[in-house]
């Protein structure tokens, strides 16, 4: 019997010192959330119905793609003032020509 509460003290201790642990850890975490990155794209088709992409490299340059295959990748100012939605829908309106 003697031997029980302290055991019970101690396990109840630890208990509570590991749910505040978690709670700060919550915490910790809701204040500095892990940010992850992937690629935004934006794709429609052409009027030949083959799919042009254009997805963000997340470091201001964009790589474009043309039935699936990486054609180049452009930089920000190459977009000509548009957003990559509008820049991908502007080349979804006829048949891409990569060469100009």
């Amino acid at each position: 019997m003697k031997k029980t509460v302290p055991l019970t003290a101690l396990m109840a201790i630890l208990f509570m010192g590991c749910s505040v642990d978690a709670e700060q850890l919550l915490k910790d975490r809701l204040a500095e959330p892990e940010v992850t990155t992937s690629s935004v794209c934006f794709s429609c088709a052409d009027q030949l119905g083959f799919k042009l992409e254009i997805c963000s490299n997340m470091d201001g340059t964009y790589t474009l793609l043309y039935k699936d295959v990486e054609v180049k990748t452009i930089n920000a100012e190459e977009l000509e003032g548009m957003s990559p939605r509008e820049f991908v829908a502007e080349g979804c309106k006829g048949i891409p020509d990569f060469e100009s």
